[in-house]
């Protein structure tokens, strides 16, 4: 073992060294700390994802309930009478989960209303409110899930009489300021008042669980409405889940019926922290994360990390294949050559390791700007988690030890004679090296990632800018818009004072999957699956811009006429294999239950993208009704160029209307452009680490070039002596790189076509991968090697021949 007198030699000299070599010291240093800042950023963003919902004390056993069908499953609860449920009927399940299955701890259910609406203090002012988490069994939610309490009550026992409410830190600030909100009384809505018991910290942002506010009550709303359990330590969730299964099937008739005819396939349990990397059930809005993407992600940090260590590694072979005199000298002089292996370690492991503190700032400051790009919550601190920096420790030592093993075991072992030797310091073999190895494999990964992005960029192009039957941007949604019939119709009427409105209607709009179940045509016994529901009134054809006569029939005949049917062109050809047309027939939405007098099918529409193109067009009816009951966020068409006009319009009937709404108006485009958010989030990601990448391996090919190039300064004086040109010198010199570049197209553009192929294949409708992207990408390539190369070999070719040979 060295010594510590020793060691502090070995730091010295190592000091030493890097400070003769200032420039390419920068080098490394900027690039590995580019390098290892990134795989920090990554590495906190996966250890963020994959956190989710896991800070509950009791996260691993608390269970979802969603229920299977044919065709989809819903994680939403299926009350009994749906809408119509009483108080009473909406506990009937819960209780009986609690009582009568053994291993269930406690039952919860609740529903985070996402829509936003007006919350009253005391003193009349009125604050909005976006997330309101509204239960009715309080206490269990309260015992279940896990919230740090600032002040009042625990959860359990804010939440456990109905008008209770519990405060999040930042709403608590917002209603009331500097003063104690406990006791303190808050008008809700329109019809709900209820009294401050709590106010606890605010949900982390990594939760699917997260509100405003908590209200206890003694009946919710249906609709995206959850339940949970918790089961008791070490029970299986499937040792209960029979059971459970059991009591839901009883508590629901329809339920029951959907398990005789087969449609229902069960239900189950599903993990808390599984769900935020799961598949999206049915009527679940909570955000969700593509658990692929998570992979890219974590690949592409690794590429970038490839990239850094190759530049590295590049660089220091380079440098240290030019001290073999150096190391010769050190030998003569009775250097044993363990000592000179140790001193090549620790040289290279000081600079390396000056990296990582450079690399954890780098990281911080990037945070802020990433949290924006993803939508995410990573806090400042999870950059000093200890695994983290022991990550990040060890990948600089191995790039540092990696890049030193060259010099500290091959030539440290070298015969002394053999060191002055000044053949390969030149760089003019003409066999590969493993510094050859290493550039090729920068270009392979430059190449693939510059492909990929190209392909990314392509689909979200298509995705967004493809006819998907309407016009995205001359068409609203009225998102705080919920109004009975007589207040819709009013609505429409005031809407269309203005000539820049060109009609209000309710039906269809860009979404993910919501309405979907089995369905049968009168006449045929054939079962279908797959079938997309929509109820729509008339107008909303107009809307989107559809002519049918059938539905101008509909409107003719007015409020009176009966609810008729009309299908889309994929429904169509879905059941043209058994008859011509389904026009005349009736339509049952769910077989074997078919009504009375089944709505006739009246006409073809054409198809419609309403969801996403991951998924292809589904057979569709919509089912036209004249006179709604109801009205939920319609929709209205505004003409061309007059949105400015049409939306003061609107704003001002909406304000008058529903006084207590929040306004809230989106448009189809931005609704059609966050169905492919996380798609645009990946694709602006890789683009942004593939331009790293390219500076990345400029900035280490231009460091690698500059120093080689030094080393072959007495060769590029004889040339230039013996008549040799600038433009010879420069062709000799980028030959090498470009042939590097050719090896690196050859296997990085067959991966990036396979990995680009893979990630569209989740699309149902996709663009095609032009060839012309990867001769871009390798023209590109060429290019980026080109210029670095050229830089310094142009300064070196104009350097006087005489002035390099002088000494020779």
């Amino acid at each position: 073992m060295p010594s510590c007198d020793m060691l502090r030699s070995y730091l010295n000299l190592a000091i030493r060294t890097l400070r003769r070599r200032v420039g390419y010291t920068l080098v490394n240093v900027v690039g590995l700390t580019i390098g290892l800042g990134c795989c920090a950023v990554i590495a906190v963003f996966l250890q963020y994802e994959l956190s989710f919902d896991t800070h509950h004390d009791d996260a691993n056993s608390i269970y979802r309930i969603y229920t299977q069908f044919e065709d989809n499953a819903f994680s939403d609860i299926q009350f009994p009478s749906f809408n119509q449920s009483t108080a009473e009927d909406q506990m009937v399940v819960p209780r009986r989960i609690a009582r009568e299955v053994p291993g269930v701890d406690d039952v919860a259910q609740f529903v985070i209303l996402p829509t936003p609406l007006f919350v009253e203090n005391p003193k009349g002012q009125r604050f909005e409110s976006d997330r309101q988490l509204i239960t009715n069994t309080g206490a269990a939610f309260g015992r279940m899930f896990t919230f740090s309490r600032i002040a009042g009550a625990s959860v359990e026992k804010a939440l456990s009489e109905p008008r209770s409410i519990v405060l999040t830190e930042r709403t608590a600030t917002k209603y009331f300021g500097d003063a104690n909100p406990i006791g303190q009384t808050l008008s809700v809505g329109s019809s709900t008042t209820a009294t401050v018991r709590s106010v606890v910290e605010d949900p982390p942002m990594n939760t699917r669980i997260r509100f405003d506010l908590a209200l206890s009550v003694t009946r919710i709303p249906r609709w995206a409405a959850f339940r949970y359990v918790k089961l008791k330590p070490s029970v299986r969730p499937e040792t209960v889940q029979p059971k459970i299964a059991t009591i839901l099937n009883e508590s629901s008739a329809s339920l029951r019926e959907r398990k005789a005819d087969g449609t229902l396939i069960g239900h189950f349990l599903q993990p808390l922290t599984s769900i935020h990397l799961a598949d999206r059930m049915l009527y679940d809005r909570t955000p969700h994360r593509n658990p692929a993407y998570l992979w890219a992600f974590g690949a592409i940090g690794l590429l970038v990390l490839a990239i850094t260590i190759i530049n590295y590694a590049n660089l220091a072979l380079a440098i240290y294949a030019g001290r073999n005199a150096e190391i010769g000298i050190r030998k003569a002089l009775g250097g044993h050559r363990t000592q000179l292996a140790r001193q090549f370690l620790v040289e290279s492991s000081v600079l390396a390791l000056a990296c990582v503190p450079l690399a954890v700032g780098l990281c911080a400051a990037i945070i802020p700007g990433f949290n924006a790009l993803m939508d995410t919550g990573i806090s400042l601190w999870s950059v000093f988690d200890p695994i983290v920096l022991a990550s990040l420790t060890v990948l600089a030592l191995a790039a540092g030890l990696g890049a030193a093993s060259y010099p500290a075991f091959v030539l440290a072992k070298k015969q002394t004679v053999n060191l002055f030797d000044h053949g390969f310091s030149t760089g003019t073999r003409k066999t590969w090296s493993l510094r050859h190895g290493l550039i090729a494999l920068q270009f392979i990964v430059l190449i693939g990632l510059g492909g990929l992005s190209w392909i990314v960029y392509n689909q979200l192009d298509f995705m967004q800018n493809s006819d998907l039957g309407y016009p995205v941007d001359t068409i609203v949604q009225l998102t705080s818009v919920q109004a009975d019939s007589t207040q819709y119709q009013q609505l429409k009427r005031r809407m269309n004072e203005s000539p820049h409105i060109l009609a209000v209607g309710i039906g269809a709009r860009p979404r993910q999957r919501l309405n979907r179940g089995p369905c049968g045509v009168t006449g045929l016994e054939t079962d279908y699956s797959g079938c997309d529901y929509e109820r729509v009134d008339p107008d909303w054809f107009e809307v989107v811009g559809i002519d049918n006569a059938a539905v101008e029939r509909i409107r003719e005949a007015g409020p009176s006429a009966p609810e008729q049917v009309v299908v889309n062109q994929a429904f169509a050809e879905m059941v043209s294999a058994e008859i011509e047309s389904p026009v005349g027939r009736g339509m049952i939405n769910v077989p074997d239950r078919p009504p009375e007098t089944p709505p006739p099918i009246v006409g073809v529409i054409p198809n419609l993208h309403t969801n996403s193109m991951r998924h292809e067009i589904s057979p569709t009816h919509y089912h036209v009704v004249a006179a709604p009951p109801y009205a939920y966020q319609p929709v209205m068409r505004i003409a061309s160029g007059r949105t400015r006009e049409a939306m003061a319009h609107a704003e001002a009937v909406l304000s008058d209307m529903f006084p207590n709404t929040p306004l809230e108006i989106s448009f189809f485009d931005d609704t059609v452009a966050e169905l492919y958010e996380q798609e645009r989030r990946f694709g602006t990601l890789v683009t942004i680490l593939s331009m790293l990448a390219i500076v990345l391996a400029s900035i280490g090919l231009a460091g690698l070039v500059a120093y080689l190039t030094r080393m072959r300064m007495r060769e590029i004086g004889i040339r230039k002596a013996l008549g040799g040109s600038v433009a010879s010198i420069l062709v000799l010199l980028n030959r090498e790189y470009v042939q590097l570049v050719a090896a690196g197209f050859v296997v990085g553009a067959p991966l990036a076509w396979w990995a680009g192929q893979m990630w569209l294949d989740q699309f149902a409708y996709q663009t095609s991968i032009s060839p012309w992207i990867f001769v871009a990408t390798g023209v590109g390539a060429i290019m980026v090697a080109i210029a670095a190369v050229s830089t310094q070999a142009y300064r070196a070719a104009r350097v006087d021949p005489a002035h390099v040979l002088r000494s020779e």
